[in-house]
């Protein structure tokens, strides 16, 4: 299997990794020169060819650039909730996994939890690019800052859904566009009738997932892997 990496900067004909990559492909894979990895920045891999192998600089030659065949063919969004415990990282490893290509934090009326801090939002973004790099994906999805429900709808799509319990006819098959897609999951304590309304003001529609009551982490999931199986 091909080693794969994500860069943050262009990848050049002749790329240097340092520091900590340099030290795993030296040290930790004890890779070689001539052996090949994957460099992939936004949807683009560029297979390197490894030429001078040592853990404080590693140089490579680009052998091959192509758009990456694991991205979505629109751009998925989730907003998640903060939830307690580690829930809310459990989502952010299952959906970056599945294709979601931005993250929005949020907390509404009923949120139980209520801020994000630094450290908090830069583990989701780590555990993000793991996930991403375990799924081979093209590329690491973004965690945009946190939102209130007042001006979530300004970072979403026109029609995004809301898997809401308070539906009663609409399913989630029955809403879906074909294009880019928003979807919003309630907090612990539901999502309440005012801001329904406010959300409804913006042009989300609200959608049911089934009879089942469904807690925050699972209808996210849930709600991603079913929109991914009736797209496809």
């Amino acid at each position: 299997m091909t080693h794969r990496f994500f860069v943050d900067e262009e990848i050049p004909d002749n790329p240097v990794l340092r520091g900590e990559r340099a030290h795993q492909i030296a040290n930790v894979l004890r890779l070689r020169p001539g052996e090949v990895i994957i460099l992939v920045r936004n949807g683009m891999e560029a297979s390197v060819e490894l030429q001078d192998v040592n853990d404080r600089e590693t140089h490579g030659r680009v052998i091959q650039r192509c758009a990456s065949e694991a991205e979505l063919p629109f751009n998925l969004t989730l907003a998640l909730p903060l939830l307690k415990g580690d829930h809310d990282e459990e989502v952010v490893e299952a959906v970056t996994q599945l294709g979601v290509r931005t993250i929005v934090p949020f907390v509404s009326a009923r949120s139980v939890v209520r801020s994000l801090s630094s450290a908090k939002r830069q583990r989701w973004q780590r555990i993000a690019r793991e996930a991403a790099e375990t799924a081979r994906r093209g590329r690491v999805p973004a965690i945009v800052e946190l939102r209130e429900w007042g001006n979530l709808f300004e970072v979403l799509n026109e029609g995004a859904l809301i898997a809401w319990e308070g539906e009663p006819v609409r399913r989630l098959q029955d809403a879906l566009p074909r294009g880019d897609l928003s979807i919003i999951i309630g907090p612990e304590g539901g999502i309440g009738p005012e801001e329904i309304q406010l959300a409804r003001e913006h042009g989300a529609i609200t959608v049911s997932l089934g009879p089942r009551n469904l807690r925050s982490e699972t209808a996210a999931i849930g709600c991603v892997a079913q929109a991914l199986a009736l797209l496809s």
